[in-house]
């Protein structure tokens, strides 16, 4: 083969101990300075003395400031430049504070605006933080209070536009490194040769278990939603390679999840149990990885040989999660799904009845169902009505009768 499987597998490792793992695990935004940074002020005001005073204290303190007189040229000098915030006169000939106050709102929705007024105006100075004002402050000006104000107004703008930059940085770096890491396990994927990864090459199952580990270092430090979302994400991204290789199961995971989601409601689960089922549908099949391609894509029905190599699945999808601690939980779902409720032909270790997990016996009537009403290589799709059947010719025997009913009665089929 030309490509250099070693190449490849160097490219993964480092993509996902590296790029996933700082664009999931930040702690905070990069590049901040945590030295508090001076702005632009303009200074709206209709009294020469007052404006004076503010230009000479503001930029004293480090402040660069522009001075107007009333709210035409406020509307002016907004208009012109970006100010970090302008300090506004209430009361002022012309276009009133109040007046111009929503139309700076409007059109520089980051820019805090501090209203200056008489403590007998209280009133209007309260009217005006409704239209979005973020302080006010009383004439005559106390110039320490007026500072501690500026600075607590700047340190809040300040922090919400690091906020946004970060998600939106954050949402970037996540999109661009699922679609890199997708690209990579492919990519290393194909260097080992699909028609080597068989359970009989250990070697194949080492690496796909090594992909795995690294796949899922993430930081402890995350809470728990974003810890969840983040095993989501990277859950998807392995099992999209089984899903990959063959046409038929494109969206399968997700189908198996919501369908099994169901099942769970109505048999009144945990929120925990509920999250086991989603992520054991999501990563239930990954193990066909290693199952050859001519097998996964055979037209026709498959040999007892071809069977059986099929049903390790389950088996080889809990050694390749095995080591990540996050999904020990799942491990049961993972391996059961395909038990049978009487023990008589499920795999691997012939379970019954409620040695099965409960949460594998609703994902064996959910992918049963979904499995059914999908065309495969070797059978056509049967309608919903065809596969209920199956489902109540089975029940007791393949599948719990209990979840089989229940499901039963979510399609609105007499049971």
């Amino acid at each position: 083969m030309s490509i250099n499987r070693n190449y490849y597998l160097y490219r993964v490792a480092v993509m996902l101990t590296l790029n996933w793992g700082s664009a999931l695990i930040m702690s905070g935004p990069e590049g901040v300075d945590m030295e508090q940074p001076r702005g632009t002020i303009l200074i709206v005001d209709d009294e020469e003395p007052s404006r004076a005073t503010l230009y000479r204290k503001l930029q004293a303190d480090g402040y660069n400031c522009a001075v107007t007189i009333d709210g035409e040229g406020a509307l002016w000098r907004i208009s012109e430049q970006e100010f970090d915030l302008v300090l506004l006169d209430l009361d002022m000939p012309g276009l009133s504070g109040m007046e111009v106050l929503p139309r700076v709102v409007a059109a520089h929705p980051d820019t805090c605006v501090l209203m200056m007024t008489t403590i007998e105006n209280i009133p209007s100075a309260v009217e005006a933080m409704k239209l979005g004002a973020y302080d006010y402050v009383f004439k005559p000006l106390n110039m320490d209070d007026l500072g501690m104000r500026i600075e607590r107004a700047l340190e809040r703008k300040k922090l919400v536009l690091e906020n946004r930059e970060y998600q939106l940085h954050l949402e970037q770096k996540v999109e661009l490194q699922v679609s890199q890491i997708r690209k990579y396990l492919y990519e290393a994927v194909e260097a080992l040769g699909l028609e080597q990864m068989s359970l009989d090459t250990p070697d194949a199952l080492r690496q796909t278990q090594r992909y795995a580990k690294r796949m899922f270092q993430i930081s402890g430090t995350m809470d728990e939603a974003d810890m969840q979302e983040a095993y989501l994400q990277m859950a998807r991204t392995l099992a999209s390679i089984a899903e990959a290789r063959e046409l038929y199961a494109s969206g399968h995971a997700d189908r198996v999840g919501l369908l099994a989601n169901e099942i769970a409601i109505r048999l009144g689960c945990s929120d925990e149990m509920k999250r086991q089922i989603k992520f054991a549908a999501i990563l239930q099949d990954i193990g066909k990885i290693v199952i050859p391609d001519r097998i996964l894509s055979k037209q026709g029905n498959l040999t007892p040989a071809e069977y059986k190599e099929i049903n390790r699945h389950p088996t080889a999808s809990v050694e390749i999660i095995q080591h990540v601690g996050y999904f020990k939980d799942i491990l049961p779902l993972v391996e059961s799904h395909h038990e049978w409720y009487d023990g008589s032909g499920g795999y691997p270790k012939k379970l019954k009845g409620e040695r099965i997990p409960l949460g594998a016996r609703i994902l064996a009537v959910a992918d049963a169902y979904d499995a059914l009403t999908c065309q495969r290589p070797h059978r056509p799709s049967l309608t919903p009505a065809q596969a209920a059947q199956v489902l109540k010719r089975g029940a007791g025997k393949q599948w719990d009768p209990v979840i089989v009913e229940t499901f039963l009665k979510k399609l609105g089929v007499p049971v």
